[in-house]
């Protein structure tokens, strides 16, 4: 695992911190320190761009990640550092990219911290006391004298699968946001929240989309000149990870104008997933033939996952339950692994995810977040839980939080700083356990205008549903995958079984076609059973044995309430599609009982 960790204290305490988040891949590790200030930083060596360190004696920062646009602003890392002791907001808000930037001057007895736009990589910092801060909540643990358990965040991981705001499961350990600096000087904290879209919604023409089409292709240019020789990408029949690759070989291709970039060969993964009907892989393999690509099929099973099921869980902090990690875990089974491996483009952020009803068919922001949002209902959550806690507490916080009054502009903006960086950004963690990451997306230019998409952009749902049975695809998704994929116009896109050239009307159509057709013959399908389900209820694989085993464990926690636990078990090995809340109380209870027993 790569990562930070730092603060005030000194370099055995930050090296031993630096231990603890290494990861048994080929990593590098570097700690800073001078005065009463240290930072250490650990990455994979063959990621030559994943990791930037500058010391300059009573001063020392990192860059975890990468800054995508400096030669558009012609400076250095160096450059950067200097700049951000100078104006640490205004220096913030230039700089795009996937990264997460520590620095301190002991002279001053200042640090900062910055994450990126949109959280693609999240630092955790501990409330009280002197500053100090890792890439890794567990690694925090053991420098804190009260270990308590965040029920707050408990709940909110049984209701939502994931944590939400800034919680963590450990009481007096938060997340730094999105698009932050946080600056500690003398002691004294602050924070500035640095950069944030306009959410000034747009015209649906095609002035938007070719808007779209020309900041996609340009993050995906800043990205890529960002990469070592090779990198690897995950690929489905789905349209997010072909538009990605397409235009990750474009940028190839025209790497004559570009001769200081290194990047020249990329390479397909994909594993039978999403559902495993082994459309996915045969899509994949069309789409990898037609990109002149090598594609490698990765096993995805019980058998493969049930190996690292722990060891997913412990790479996210127990915050993201292991069904959603589970997919990313293949990344483990990958041999040999190219220096980086991305995902595709967040076909949440062009309109997947928020639904039209999320927005236009709700009473409160509130609401909205519980009806995108919600894996579980409030009364279930409550009847998992044995303390008296609010379900929604977390939620109300959030729209607290935005500073936003229109309630248009709350919900985006609670969706904007808690989406990604918590729910499905937080997954990329697995895949750094072995390799370096980028994240596509992470981009101002492009991330303002994903946040002015057209209403009539988003996807749909099928009337009186308020969201819970959505259409498939988004029109703005179909129309930015057809631009920058035209060659790949003919290769089926595995949601809707018709071609991408196709009418948005059709695909619609298309896919609630393939799902009655798939239900009709038993096949796995969306809305039905998925991976976990299967898993859990296979008497014979280790996912069964071992969720067994920590339900046991949760059953005997004065956390959870005991016949609860078993009657969602229950239900579920009696049909019921219980997988994911299953997932939710035994993610819980794995973190709780290897970081944070023992240590109150």
């Amino acid at each position: 695992m790569s990562g930070v960790a730092g603060g005030r204290l000194d370099r055995a305490a930050t090296r031993a911190m630096i231990d603890e988040v290494a990861g048994p891949g080929d990593d590098a590790a570097d700690v800073f320190g001078s005065g009463e200030f240290s930072l250490g930083v650990t990455g994979p060596t063959a990621d030559s761009h994943g990791v930037t360190t500058w010391d300059d004696g009573k001063r020392a920062g990192v860059v975890y990640g990468a800054i995508t646009n400096l030669p558009e602003l012609s400076a250095s890392h160096a450059d950067v550092f200097e700049s951000l002791f100078d104006d640490p907001a205004g220096t913030a808000a230039r700089l795009e990219g996937g990264f997460l930037i520590a620095a301190y001057d002991s002279e001053e007895d200042r640090q900062l911290l910055v994450t990126d736009k949109i959280g693609a990589r999240q630092c955790y910092v501990i409330t009280e006391g002197d500053l100090r801060y890792s890439t890794s909540v567990a690694a925090l643990v053991p420098r804190m004298d009260d270990v308590r358990v965040d029920r707050q965040s408990v709940s909110d991981v049984l209701l939502l699968g994931s944590t939400w705001g800034n919680r963590t499961l450990v009481d007096g350990v938060r997340a730094i946001r999105p698009a932050m600096v946080l600056e500690a000087v003398d002691g004294e904290r602050s924070a500035t929240r640095y950069w944030k879209p306009s959410y000034r919604e747009m015209r649906p023409n095609e002035a938007y989309i070719s808007g779209l089409v020309d900041r996609y292709r340009q993050t995906v240019r800043r990205v890529s000149r960002t990469l070592p020789s090779e990198a690897g990408i995950w690929l489905s029949g789905g349209l997010d990870s072909r538009t990605t690759a397409a235009a990750l070989i474009e940028t190839i291709a025209g790497r004559d104008s570009d001769p200081a970039a290194e990047f020249r060969t990329l390479g397909a993964y994909t594993y039978d997933a999403n559902p495993p009907t082994n459309d996915n892989p045969k899509i994949a393999a069309q789409i990898a033939e037609k990109l002149g690509v090598e594609l490698t099929d990765v096993p995805l099973s019980a058998e493969t996952f049930g190996g690292n099921f722990e060891r997913a869980i412990d790479a996210v902090d127990g915050m993201v339950r292991w069904n959603t990690v589970a997919n990313l875990s293949a990344t483990y089974g990958v041999d040999p692994l190219p220096p980086v491996m991305m995902e595709g483009m967040q076909g949440e952020l062009v309109g997947d995810h928020l639904l039209r009803p999320h927005l236009t068919n709700v009473t409160s922001p509130v609401e909205s977040q519980y009806l995108s949002e919600a894996t579980t209902s409030v009364d279930r959550v409550s009847e998992l839980l044995v303390p008296d806690v609010d379900p929604l507490a977390t939620l109300r916080e959030e729209v607290e939080a935005t500073g936003e009054t229109d309630v248009r502009k709350q919900i985006l903006d609670v969706h904007f700083r808690n989406y990604y960086s918590r729910k499905t950004l937080t997954s990329n963690r697995v895949m750094r356990d072995f390799v370096g990451t980028r994240t596509p997306h992470a981009d101002g230019d492009y991330l303002e205008w994903c946040s002015r998409l057209p209403s009539r952009f988003r996807k749909g749902a099928v009337p009186f549903t308020r969201g819970s049975i959505p259409y498939e695809t988004t029109r703005a998704k179909l129309a930015l995958c057809r631009r920058i994929t035209p060659d790949l116009a003919d290769v089926t896109y595995e949601r809707t079984k018709l071609d991408p050239s196709m009418p948005y009307p059709l695909h619609v159509a298309g896919f609630f076609a393939n799902v009655l057709v798939g239900r009709l013959r038993s096949k796995p399908t969306y809305g039905g059973p998925q991976l976990a389900d299967f898993w859990i209820r296979n008497r014979e694989s280790r996912v069964h044995e071992r969720v067994v085993d920590l339900l046991d464990d949760a059953s005997r926690r004065a956390l959870f309430d005991a016949d609860a636990v078993r009657e969602v078990f229950d239900e579920h090995m009696h049909g019921a599609n219980n997988g994911g809340l299953i997932a939710q109380i035994t993610t819980l209870e794995h973190w709780i009982q290897n970081h944070v027993d023992g240590r109150r």
